[in-house]
């Protein structure tokens, strides 16, 4: 519990954030839209980084069930909490301490937080894959829109061209996630299920990892470097050759980005 005393009441352009930082000075997590009433304030930090980015925004109601994106659980040591009030900042010092009944040696601890990191940013790339698909769908949809529009019969190779390219995206996004409402290929759990199962497996206790979990992050990793690469190859090549083909019919082209990033090693 973080808490803070504000003299006066900040107008409502004022912006209010508390950022926390580790020994070395990186920012491990951030906490917006705190309260600014005047006086006492107190929000919550749950020892954790930051969590994951997500597919889509959760809703009100699955932040009040879930809390929200969860990030890896922090190491004991000491942390500095910051306090921006518009262009002011303050700081202080906190210590984290270990549960005196939990017996556990640091480097088992370490083990943990590295692989959970991992998985955390895995995730994040997995739903910066999907977002960029969902916009991909949505944008060739608009384009069908758009010519039957225009034109009084879309020409073959043009409906054949976006309907292949529909489906290919289809493809990809059910391969990083289970369909909305579905159960993904032949019931078995996609690739942002299976890492996030992973992390609640070995975020769930205070050990390292086992030689089980091991084994399969191997095999998350894998899985997970194909499937982004496939996605990547999509965007590289399928596009842009998608968009030759609508140039040609002075149908509205697509817009990607960049390649999705892959997390550090």
């Amino acid at each position: 519990l973080i808490s803070y005393h504000l003299r006066d009441k900040p107008d409502e352009k004022t912006k209010l954030k508390i950022q926390i930082l580790d020994a070395r000075g990186r920012m491990i997590s951030e906490i917006e839209n705190i309260a600014k009433e005047k006086g006492l304030n107190r929000v919550n930090w749950n020892l954790r980084y930051g969590g994951p980015q997500v597919r889509r925004p959760p809703t009100d109601e699955e932040t009040q069930f879930t809390g929200g994106p969860r990030g890896p659980q922090v190491l004991p040591g000491t942390y500095t909490v910051k306090l921006f009030v518009g262009d002011k900042t303050y700081e202080k010092e906190v210590e984290v301490r270990l549960d005196p009944t939990i017996s556990v040696q640091p480097a088992d601890l370490q083990s943990q937080l590295d692989m959970t990191l991992k998985l955390r940013d895995m995730q994040s790339a997995t739903n910066s894959a999907l977002r960029t698909l969902d916009s991909l769908k949505g944008q060739v949809e608009f384009v069908e829109r758009t010519v039957k529009d225009r034109l009084t019969e879309v020409p073959k190779d043009l409906a054949d061209k976006l309907s292949e390219q529909k489906k290919k995206v289809e493809q990809l996004q059910n391969k990083l996630a289970q369909p909305d409402g579905g159960l993904g290929f032949a019931g078995r759990s996609q690739l942002v299920n299976r890492i996030g199962g992973l992390f609640f497996t070995i975020d769930g206790a205070n050990a390292a990892p086992t030689p089980a979990q091991r084994e399969l992050y191997a095999d998350v990793q894998k899985e997970f470097d194909t499937k982004i690469a496939e996605v990547n190859k999509f965007l590289g090549d399928a596009v842009p050759e998608l968009n030759e083909t609508l140039r040609r019919f002075n149908a509205p082209t697509l817009m990607t980005g960049k390649p999705i990033e892959l997390p550090k090693p």
